[in-house]
């Protein structure tokens, strides 16, 4: 027996199933991810890992109905959502809205770049396309 550590945590009121075949996790009710960076609350959600020495990377996770991810002092809501770790790419759909301590934006899509820590917020009709950079003021 070998115990695998993992870079994140999974809970759920409903249960988790583990698929090692396929390494992958299904979890549902009321469902809370996090791992280094985000911390995202859903109805359910399914996580694609890898073991690297000894431990479980989740490298994408989809988030489904009543997306809640909270980064840094941001709340980003949806129906769905994904996070690819290579990329560090938070995608959300349906519903979008983006909540900060200044500000409240909705649309139909929002992509995050964590890395670069851009925002882009996409509406269905081609009126309103916005795009919202947001600076770190460390002196708040």
């Amino acid at each position: 027996m070998h115990s695998i550590l993992a870079e994140g945590y999974i809970k759920a009121n409903e249960g988790i199933e583990w698929d090692s075949d396929n390494q992958r996790y299904t979890a549902i009710g009321d469902v809370i991810f996090k791992n280094e960076n985000i911390e995202a609350k859903s109805d359910k959600m399914v996580a694609n890992y890898i073991e690297e020495n000894n431990q479980e990377i989740f490298t994408f996770v989809e988030f489904f109905n009543n997306v809640v991810i909270y980064f840094k002092d941001e709340i980003f809501r949806g129906n769905y959502a994904n996070y690819t770790k290579s990329e560090n790419i938070i995608k959300v759909n349906g519903n979008v809205s983006i909540q900060s301590p200044t500000r409240l934006l909705t649309g139909d899509e929002l992509i995050v770049d964590l890395d670069k820590n851009k925002r882009t917020l996409n509406s269905n009709t081609n009126e309103s396309i916005v795009e919202v950079l947001i600076e770190n003021n460390e002196n708040n």
